[in-house]
């Protein structure tokens, strides 16, 4: 065993980040979105309409990258999107994918947690909250790894 290896988690390490991206269908959509700015353009000028088509598709791509949240368990802090959270006042996680993800976005869903979820990802975690002061009773998130994400969350709470 490597000397990292045997020495405590460093609670400021990156233990787990991933970019919610979109999938291969939202991104033909986006792409589709941006040419149609140029087809409107063709009575006018096809050079045109090639131009703003092309500028429109990448734009809509690079709004589809930038507007995809981010979440990561670094810190000893959960950052779904723009919010975060102490792991110290988490609980254990629980995996859910399948039939359980589908059952928390459905009938199981629960509107006072913090969801910061995709509909392109069918898989996530559900993270109870330990905190008497917070009407919040969990975050739901979004992962294409939850099991990765159960892991790094399970180390933080240990490592504070």
């Amino acid at each position: 065993m490597t000397d990292a290896a045997a020495r405590p988690a460093d609670p400021l390490s990156v233990l787990h980040r991933e970019r919610l991206l979109p999938s291969v269908g939202t991104w033909v959509v986006l792409a589709l979105l941006g040419a149609v700015l140029g087809v409107v353009l063709v009575p006018l000028s096809t050079t045109l309409a090639l131009v703003v088509g092309l500028v429109g598709i990448a734009a809509m791509c690079a709004l589809g990258a930038l507007m995809s949240p981010v979440v990561e368990v670094s810190g000893g802090r959960l950052i779904a999107g723009r919010a975060q959270i102490e792991v110290e006042l988490l609980e254990e996680p629980e995996l859910l994918a399948g039939e359980d993800w589908t059952r928390v976005m459905g009938t199981g869903f629960e509107p006072l947690a913090h969801h910061c979820t995709r509909g392109w990802i069918r898989s996530g975690v559900r993270v109870p909250l330990n905190d008497d002061d917070d009407p919040t009773p969990a975050w739901v998130v979004s992962s294409r790894r939850p099991q990765d994400l159960v892991l790094a969350l399970q180390v933080a709470r240990a490592a504070v």
